[in-house]
């Protein structure tokens, strides 16, 4: 018996890719993705663990998991408060299909300093 070969997840990310239902439901996810890597990335750097991030922003850790985890998108307060815990501001802009920033669309800009962040939530 030949011994069967483990396939990559890039392989098989690929193959599923191939069908077109799942190709869009992947897509459809892609903001919660994105979200998920700009905090683990931003947590990471700043060498907090999810527990000292969770206090720092005002949340539950089992909320900031999921946020982390892509299975929850966060609201826009919560994106103020995770920014001001990480001593950075949110941006948020629109896009074409092909991901080409849109003429004549500013960025929007969330956030403020963490006390501003921490006045508004009283």
């Amino acid at each position: 018996m030949v011994p069967r070969r483990s396939r990559s997840w890039k392989e098989v990310k690929q193959e599923l890719l191939r069908d077109p239902a799942f190709r869009r439901a992947y897509e459809e996810l892609e903001p919660e993705f994105q979200a998920a890597r700009a905090v683990i990335a931003l947590r990471t750097a700043r060498g907090l663990t999810q527990e000292e991030m969770a206090i720092r922003a005002r949340i539950q850790r089992p909320v900031l998991s999921r946020i982390e985890g892509a299975q929850a998108m966060p609201t826009i307060p919560t994106l103020e408060r995770l920014a001001a815990a990480l001593n950075a501001k949110v941006e948020i802009r629109f896009v074409d299909r092909k991901n080409h920033p849109l003429r004549r669309v500013p960025s929007i800009r969330v956030g403020g300093s963490v006390s501003a962040v921490r006045e508004r939530a009283r």
